[in-house]
């Protein structure tokens, strides 16, 4: 058996556990944390705090969808999974993923990777949304920003096995960087898939994860071109772990599909640029709600060169 094969074993063993719980770019600040104890919470306030990572997104999905609810229909939104769990459960799901071991990342790849990963899923969530909002698809908000936030969700199951190796410091069993960035890239798509549907989440999420990378698409499955198109719009502007700066977005496919014209892709990329391209020590970008009002992203958000 190859190092690579016996790293994907490791993989489909901690899929079967029934306690998968993946890392998270940073824990629930105090003003999250206050809001939960509020006897009248503010239940956007708590939605806009879970669709700030993919860890937290995917959790609240997660217990939204599991066993407990089978027969009902399933959950795509976080603002309903809200109202079916209620605040005190998402309080418990939010502490139980904040442990400072989802937290505290001691591995150095994958310390590299991470923020890396967050930035590129916030930036494909906050473009798919923007796209789908702008060609008139609004009843897609929500869930297009999920998609677009949930499609890597494979490369951090992988990031997430790969610390929990070095923290049980099974070092014989841990690949070299090389071959993680090569298990990475290759099965981050399939293995993804499989995380999603073992825990029921939505088929369109699940869709997405399985197909944005597929050489052949479907023409009529509007969120997943959506996703598809931002993603490389994101790799073209260097948002992420991959880079690929001579891509054209007017020549792909997905553009011509959704009819996107040249300056309508132009107005994409600098959408991306202005949310995401900013300093450190400057004010947090504004993010907007369904309503049209807005809401700032709280989390610190590093340059992207």
């Amino acid at each position: 058996m190859s190092h690579r094969d016996s790293f994907l074993d490791i993989i489909h063993d901690y899929l079967s556990n029934d306690h998968t719980r993946l890392l998270v770019f940073e824990k629930p600040e105090k003003s999250f944390q206050d809001q939960m104890l509020e006897e009248e919470p503010d239940l956007v306030a708590i939605q806009q705090f879970i669709l700030t990572d993919p860890s937290f997104a995917f959790h609240v999905l997660k217990a939204a969808n599991s066993a407990f609810f089978k027969g009902l229909t399933k959950v795509s939104t976080i603002r309903n999974a809200i109202i079916r769990l209620g605040t005190g459960e998402i309080f418990k799901i939010m502490s139980s993923i904040a442990e400072p071991e989802s937290v505290d990342i001691r591995d150095p790849f994958c310390k590299g990777m991470i923020e890396k990963l967050w930035q590129h899923s916030l930036g494909c969530a906050i473009g798919t949304r923007w796209l789908a909002k702008q060609c008139g698809f609004e009843s897609l908000s929500e869930e297009s920003f999920i998609a677009g936030l949930l499609h890597d969700i494979g490369k951090l199951l992988l990031i997430t096995v790969v610390e929990n190796l070095t923290r049980l410091k099974k070092h014989e069993l841990r690949p070299s960087d090389t071959l993680l960035k090569e298990v990475m890239e290759n099965f981050h798509v399939e293995q993804g898939a499989m995380l999603l549907e073992k825990w029921n989440l939505p088929d369109s999420y699940c869709r997405i994860v399985r197909n944005h990378h597929n050489e052949e698409m479907d023409a009529n499955d509007t969120l997943l071109l959506m996703v598809r198109l931002v993603n490389k719009a994101c790799n073209k502007l260097g948002i992420g772990l991959v880079e690929d700066r001579a891509a054209i977005l007017a020549a792909t496919q997905e553009a011509s599909l959704l009819g996107l014209s040249e300056i309508f892709l132009a107005k994409l990329e600098i959408t991306l640029e202005d949310t995401l391209l900013i300093e450190a020590a400057s004010e947090p970008p504004l993010h907007e709600n369904e309503d049209g009002s807005t809401f700032q992203h709280t989390r610190k958000v590093i340059q992207v060169s």
